[in-house]
């Protein structure tokens, strides 16, 4: 599992995402209020920013707070469109740096918010059987995160539109897990919009919030696993949907039937 917030409009700190707010990522490494499973997320951290259409990245397999001077350094840039996350174990050991979240790949971003059930074991040659070679041979490690964004890739370079691909994959996890429980949020950008899924195989899903223009960043819409702030206007993502945010604001859902 773990926390994440992403964001697209005008200009912002990543910092200010990050770090600022009642209920920042920050604190959420700590003190996450909703996650389905695990009550700390320390086990590493990673921040996506783009600077002329290409995604800048740091990340550390340690606490967010281990680095003192991370919030001065993300103060220093704005951005954008920013996506951050941190996470909690898996049970199958240290995540190397390059496999924190949000990986990147060409202008991509994305994060894996969820699962696949007994991943290596069951699952993990079946679901990367269907890449093609050069994509099978980019993969770096042993991670359901990375699987599935290298499966997101290979529908994209087919023509499908992020929030299709998103879906697509989804779908396949669906159809290789069965009845299993599978949590399945995942986000994508370009560096100019954001897609995600809130989806698993079960009723209960991972909590993803969406809000446009909120007091918090009035100049765009962020998308948050919990919302960084309180009020009205942060409106809890459906369960089993799809959403799709465009560089103006304007913000689509649709419902997934997996």
């Amino acid at each position: 599992m773990c926390r994440l917030i992403a964001y697209v409009g005008r200009p912002i700190s990543p910092a200010h995402l990050v770090f600022d707010g009642t209920h920042s990522l920050h604190e959420q490494t700590w003190a996450p209020r909703e996650q389905l499973s695990g009550g700390l997320n320390v086990d590493g951290y990673g921040i996506v920013w783009y600077a002329e259409g290409r995604p800048a990245r740091t990340a550390e397999p340690r606490p967010l707070w281990h680095d003192e001077d991370l919030r001065g350094t993300l103060a220093a840039t704005t951005s954008g469109c920013v996506l951050a996350a941190v996470s909690g174990a898996t049970g199958t050991g240290p995540v190397p740096r390059t496999l924190l979240p949000p990986l990147v790949r060409d202008r991509w971003s994305f994060v894996f918010g969820g699962f696949v059930p007994d991943f290596r074991r069951a699952h993990m040659r079946a679901l990367r059987h269907e890449l093609p070679d050069e994509l099978y041979a980019e993969l770096r490690g042993a991670t359901d995160a990375e699987t599935l964004f290298m499966l997101v890739i290979s529908e994209l370079t087919q023509g499908r539109r992020m929030v299709d691909a998103l879906e697509t994959v989804a779908r396949k996890v669906k159809t290789r897990v069965g009845r299993a429980e599978a949590q399945l949020n995942m986000v994508l950008s370009d560096g100019e919009r954001l897609a995600a899924v809130r989806c698993g195989t079960v009723l209960v899903t991972n909590s993803l919030y969406v809000a446009k223009r909120p007091p918090f960043a009035p100049d765009g819409v962020v998308l948050a696993s919990e919302a960084p702030e309180s009020g009205a206007v942060w409106e809890a993502v459906d369960g089993h949907s799809s959403l799709e945010i465009e560089p103006d604001g304007t913000v689509r859902s649709d419902l997934i039937f997996l």
